[in-house]
């Protein structure tokens, strides 16, 4: 029953998830080519990031919501901080699920989101960071930039889904800015959406995503730690977080 439902609901969804897409194309490039004269080139790349976030709320929080509803709970922070959140990487879904987070951000990615239609325009003019094309050097000079004007990072160290299996390694580069920059770190935990889609499919399953925010990682706390201490702890947090999500 619940494969069937999940079909169904594709049928409903894509279209609409098309249609909405393209009005939204259509909205964002209009009202930035009408309003972009009158502000800084930074302030016009932080207004872009957030009707790009803007628009990953509704895709989450409205047109999946009647099969999948997502519960996100965070411990208190300043979202006009900038800070760096890393998150473990279940689905192809948990690009959108950052759209819980109150913070305008970009997110480090691999090449092939680029690739989408639209969606990689969306992702290339809001200066998401493809991480498979950059030096470590090229890496840190761009993520110490947009940190130090103020915007969020989001990151997925794990570099590749895990699905239903465990969370895999952590790789060092964005623990790397972190302790370049002093920022706080912020562990955000997925749990859920395994298979809302599953790889290698377009079926969203039904499932009660969970989304958890855990307090800020501070630079008193990670200091006196090694690049690889630090991912390795950042880790460690988010595993046990998860495993908890599983008993609720």
């Amino acid at each position: 029953m619940r494969r069937f439902i999940a079909i169904l609901f594709a049928f409903v969804f894509y279209p609409i998830l098309v249609i909405y897409t393209l009005v939204s194309v259509v909205v964002l490039a209009l009202y930035m080519v009408f309003t972009a004269p009158f502000f800084s080139h930074v302030k016009n790349m932080y207004r872009f990031r957030w009707l790009v976030r803007q628009y990953g709320v509704v895709i989450i929080r409205v047109l999946v919501r009647p099969i999948c509803p997502i519960i996100y709970q965070a411990a208190p922070r300043d979202p006009k901080t900038a800070k760096i959140v890393v998150a473990n990487h279940v689905s192809a879904s948990d690009p959108y699920l950052t759209g819980c987070l109150p913070e305008v951000f970009v997110q480090v990615v691999n090449t092939w989101p680029f690739k989408l239609p639209i969606l990689g325009a969306f992702a290339r003019w809001s200066g998401y960071v493809d991480i498979k094309k950059l030096t470590p050097e090229a890496f840190l000079e761009i993520c110490t930039k947009l940190l130090r004007e103020g915007t969020t990072i989001v990151a997925f160290p794990e570099g590749t889904r895990a699905g239903e299996g465990p969370m895999g390694p952590f790789h060092s580069s964005i623990f790397r800015v972190a302790l370049a920059t002093r920022v706080p770190i912020v562990p955000m935990c997925i749990y859920g959406n395994a298979r809302s889609p599953a790889r290698g499919s377009l079926i969203v399953e039904p499932a009660t995503i969970r989304v958890h925010c855990l307090p800020e990682v501070t630079w008193d706390i990670y200091r006196s730690m090694s690049p690889f201490q630090l991912k390795n702890y950042l880790r460690d947090l988010i595993h046990q977080e998860v495993e908890r999500m599983k008993t609720l």
